[in-house]
């Protein structure tokens, strides 16, 4: 190979006329070398923890030309925060390898040697520019993961007018945990009566004789709410002079369930004072309704609750021990949910709107993903798990150096959970257990392969080494010594 380089300075600005075409070019030929150095950074697959990958960095030095000193060096030629109106698509022997935007605050020229180093990234970098960009997240259904990139990248792109390109190819795995109690309620209290003083103390026939616990399902909404309500009323009499009276009891839980598994909980708890007649008890009879309806639940509906629902697929039961306790259980479901709630404004119901990139990191941490960008500079959304499907064989005459080691076992802060609506509790311990059980224990190797155009190597490559088969999860192209080198996972 000739090892050419060729930089195409292409018109990023999508407002302007000559939007996407090529404005100026530096190609290198066997005679005229008008790149002098160029290196890129590696691509990697972030480790358990770090669910915000680094952009890819490339750069490349030059004697600036007429065009670079007018449009780089010179002139209001950015959108803002140090973006350039000019992007580039970098070729290697004309195989476009790269493509992003460029940083003029990293824009670096020695006078002394009239050298220009020029420092580009791939648009993920963009998402670090405006991580303070925020979002109303409030669909009732939730999101699938990839459109937490998909928004971001809507919300960057109503802020400066480029085009930020990214393809979807991720699959919702599967993570089976068995029966999980979601909420237990209990209600053993409720079953006491007082004693002494000479009063006798009875339950008064308007007790409810059992809780009405169950779901409710709104499948239009794809949402499921537990419910629990009880009422027990205390008949009190004295016999001299004949007394009688009444006191009430209530409980009442609402359990708004988001991410599958996570609840946002209201609580009701009221014993009454003793009154004369059941007519005085009245009021707290409407204030334990009220309850239930300011939060959006009819009374008629605590007569409709029903014992198991199904929300995109997955099951929920529950379970009762008389006279002790009601649950809500998630039996088995698929713990990864088929969309998730990001932000606290399905609490509040009101318009607050959440970071952008927290959003996207739990989203990455939630569901194994990971983004990267291709040779073209769009970014891909996937799974961390997703190797190729063919396997690539590696020659023993092309392997220059291969170190085996074993990968040291990292515990994930799963904090960035805490961002999504409900109580992540039980979430996020599932999920950090899914992460170490991922990445425990596994076999690596760094290695260094001779021969770039030989094989085509990227990111969850597969690869075949002496017998062993590899997953590629950090490639770095050494055109200097037309090498790759790599990390990668033994599978």
């Amino acid at each position: 190979m000739a090892n050419l380089f060729r930089v195409d300075f292409i018109k990023g600005k999508t407002t302007d006329a000559d939007y996407g075409q090529v404005k100026h070019s530096l190609i290198d030929t066997a005679t005229d070398r008008q790149i002098i150095s160029l290196s890129v950074s590696s691509d990697k697959l972030a480790l358990v923890s770090n669910y915000s990958r680094e952009p890819k960095r490339l750069v490349f030095e030059c004697f600036p030309t007429t065009w670079i000193s007018t449009n780089l060096l010179s002139g209001a030629n950015e959108h803002e925060r140090y973006i350039s109106i000019y992007e580039v698509k970098v070729y290697r022997d004309g195989s476009q390898f790269f493509g992003g935007i460029i940083d003029t605050s990293q824009l670096s020229y020695d006078v002394s040697t009239g050298i220009l180093k020029i420092t580009c990234y791939d648009k993920i970098k963009l998402l670090s520019i405006y991580s303070d960009l925020k979002h109303y997240y409030s669909l009732t259904s939730g999101y699938q993961p990839e459109w937490a990139l998909g928004y971001f990248i809507q919300d960057i792109e109503q802020r400066i007018p480029l085009d930020i390109s990214y393809v979807n190819l991720y699959n919702l795995p599967m993570l089976h945990t068995g029966d999980l109690m979601l909420a237990q309620v209990m209600y053993n209290d409720m079953q006491t009566l007082p004693s002494g003083g000479g009063w006798t103390y009875t339950f008064d026939s308007s007790s409810w004789l059992a809780p009405k616990h169950g779901y409710l399902v709104d499948n239009v909404a794809n949402r499921i709410t537990y419910v629990f309500a009880y009422k027990k009323v205390i008949k009190a009499t004295y016999p001299n002079p004949a007394t009688t009276q009444y006191q009430a009891k209530y409980k009442g839980r609402i359990y708004r369930f988001f991410n599958n598994i996570c609840p946002q909980v209201f609580e009701y708890d009221e014993k009454t004072t003793w009154q004369d007649t059941l007519a005085d008890m009245d009021s707290s009879q409407e204030e334990f309704v009220s309850f239930f309806t300011d939060n959006g639940i009819a009374e008629s509906q605590l007569d409709t609750l029903v014992s198991t629902g199904t929300i995109y697929g997955n099951p929920y039961g529950t379970s009762q021990a008389v006279n002790q306790y009601a649950a809500a259980h998630y039996d088995n479901g698929n713990t990864f949910p088929t969309r998730f709630h990001p932000g606290k404004s399905y609490e509040t119901a009101q318009d607050d709107k959440t970071n952008d990139l927290k959003v996207l990191q739990a989203a990455l941490m939630l569901y194994n993903a990971v983004i990267f960008t291709d040779n073209y500079g769009n970014i891909i959304f996937k799974n961390k798990d997703a190797y190729a499907t063919t396997i690539i064989d590696v020659s023993d005459d092309d392997v220059v150096s291969l170190i085996r080691k074993r990968s040291n076992q990292e515990k994930p802060d799963t904090s960035i959970l805490e961002i999504l609506a409900g109580d992540t509790t039980m979430l996020q311990s599932l999920i950090s257990q899914y992460l170490i059980d991922f990445h425990d224990s596994k076999w690596s190797i760094d290695i260094t392969i001779d021969q770039l155009a030989k094989y085509n190597l990227s990111l969850q490559s597969k690869l075949r080494i002496q017998g062993n088969v590899y997953a590629v999860t950090e490639v770095e192209k050494d055109y200097l010594n037309d090498e790759y080198k790599l990390k990668a996972w033994l599978i």
